[in-house]
């Protein structure tokens, strides 16, 4: 399954960048994110991190590991644990800043059943990542130019 989500942001791309890689940070802007530690290298294709998500009322751990680190422009992780998928973060020169491009594929367990599961989830799910993309254009865009 796939979710899809877009924004335009007032800051060029490297301005925003740093939030897509501030893994302790990301839960200041995505919703269902805590306690984000690095678990391997920071930065570059194979950093790791831990997360602690919140989905739906179940708390889970997402283990995420770097397979595409292209500053400031293309980020793609690996989502390892419970859920398994990807997520493909892109930022694209606007003439006002930059364009956030947000795609996640995402593979529940359970077979047929945590499929069914998660089609019936999805726009919950495409909301909240909706809703942290604006928080993160606020939080971008409040920034010091």
């Amino acid at each position: 399954m796939f979710i899809v989500t877009r924004i335009d942001i007032r800051r060029p791309a490297e301005a925003v960048w740093p939030y897509l890689v501030d893994w302790e940070g990301l839960p200041r802007w995505m919703h269902d994110a805590r306690d984000v530690r690095v678990t391997g290298t920071r930065e570059g294709v194979g950093a790791e991190a831990m997360a602690t998500i919140r989905i739906g009322g179940i708390t889970t751990t997402d283990p995420i590991r770097v397979t595409r680190w292209d500053p400031p422009a293309i980020l793609e992780i690996e989502h390892r644990g419970w859920v398994k998928g990807s997520g493909y973060m892109e930022l694209s020169p606007t003439e006002d800043g930059c364009q956030l491009f947000w795609r996640e594929e995402l593979r529940p367990p359970w077979g047929v059943l945590g499929r069914i599961g998660l089609v019936l989830y999805r726009p919950i799910l495409k909301r909240t990542f909706q809703k942290d993309i604006e928080r993160l254009k606020r939080l971008a865009e409040s920034a010091r130019r």
